[in-house]
């Protein structure tokens, strides 16, 4: 998965999600709140915890989840990574 690295962490913290998603079935089973596999959750908890340490600290778990779910395609990890660190600095813009 090759992303740049002003990407990072975000990068990495997809990359390590979505090669571990298939290593229960747990992983896939619907997250009850967010209504998406709870591996993605668990990513997205990641990542907003990498955007608040990147100063933007009003972003919500929810928020991520809806960036999540709006990545799609063969592009899907590097759509993602981009935009977690757009919002991730949006905050010191």
């Amino acid at each position: 998965m090759p992303i740049h690295s002003q990407y990072e962490p975000f990068a990495e913290i997809i990359r390590l999600a979505l090669a571990e998603r298939r290593a229960s079935r747990e992983n896939l089973e619907r997250h009850p709140e967010h209504k998406v596999p709870r591996y993605a959750v668990r990513m997205c908890e990641q990542l907003t915890r990498a955007i608040h340490s990147a100063g933007n600290h009003s972003v919500t778990l929810a928020e991520v989840v809806r960036l999540e779910t709006s990545c799609t395609g063969a592009d899907y990890h590097c759509k993602l990574a981009l935009r977690a660190s757009r919002l991730a600095h949006s905050a010191a813009a």
